[in-house]
């Protein structure tokens, strides 16, 4: 069944009243009529199956036949701090990592950036634009709770900021690979903790760069020989991570 994210506020006992610009999607793009069934999610990790009553060109409106608990979220809270880069790499990483099970996005800027921030409307529809791409990701891959992507911020706050064990891949790390980290993390083993990873723009991090985060608590890993692309870079470390946290599979 289709799936749409909607606001709690929209489920009133057992009445869904759909947003417009959804209801405009299930009558004009997906063709819907009343008695289809569609799901429901309320951004709280909960999913409710719908029958819809009424559709027109611009409204929708459903009623609620089940109610459960969604079985799309990983038990950990994986965070990844994505160093910006051009636009079709970055939106790559947002969608495949929300697929795979990736809780919240923190773009940042580094030394080696090709993108820089820009303000005004540039900023706010390069953002929005960020948000459907993340809930679309989400609905597809039967995600119960929309990643939060926060407003850019430097490579040094990224660092200050995150919390548990913090990872961050790097070409001249040759000592400590990714999965040698996971293994010997205690903390990465309990259910209520975090995992940080932390990406790099195409350039890479520079030393100084990496010494930084160090100091602040950063482990640096190998992801092996290859040197991977910034983007693939993210979704391989998220997948290696879930998968060793017993998340893509047993």
């Amino acid at each position: 069944m289709h799936r749409f994210f909607v606001p709690p506020e929209s489920i009133v006992a057992d009445v869904v009243a759909i947003p417009r610009s959804k209801a405009r999607q299930i009558a004009r793009v997906l063709r819907l009529n009343p008695g289809d069934e569609i799901v429901v999610l309320d951004n709280t990790g909960d999913e409710y199956d719908v029958t819809l009553t009424e559709i027109s060109a611009d409204n929708a409106v459903g009623r609620v036949t089940d109610r459960r608990h969604t079985s799309g979220e990983p038990r950990r809270r994986i965070v990844l701090y994505q160093a910006l880069l051009k636009s079709d790499k970055f939106e790559l990483v947002l969608q495949k990592c929300t697929e795979l099970g990736v809780a919240a996005f923190v773009p940042f800027a580094s030394k080696r950036t090709v993108v820089r921030e820009r303000s005004g409307d540039h900023t706010r529809t390069r953002r929005d634009r960020w948000l459907r791409i993340v809930e679309e990701a989400a609905e597809q891959s039967h995600r119960g709770r929309l990643p939060k992507v926060r407003d850019p911020i430097t490579l040094l706050e990224a660092c200050e900021q995150a919390n548990g064990v913090v990872l961050m891949p790097w070409e001249d790390e040759h000592s400590t690979g990714l999965r040698q980290m996971i293994s010997k993390s205690a903390s990465i083993g309990s259910r209520d903790s975090e995992i940080g990873i932390v990406i790099g723009p195409e350039g890479g991090f520079s030393e100084g760069e990496v010494e930084s985060a160090r100091e602040r608590g950063v482990t640096t890993v190998s992801l092996g020989s290859r040197i991977l692309r910034a983007e693939t870079a993210a979704i391989a470390t998220a997948s290696a991570v879930l998968y060793e946290l017993g998340e893509l599979g047993t």
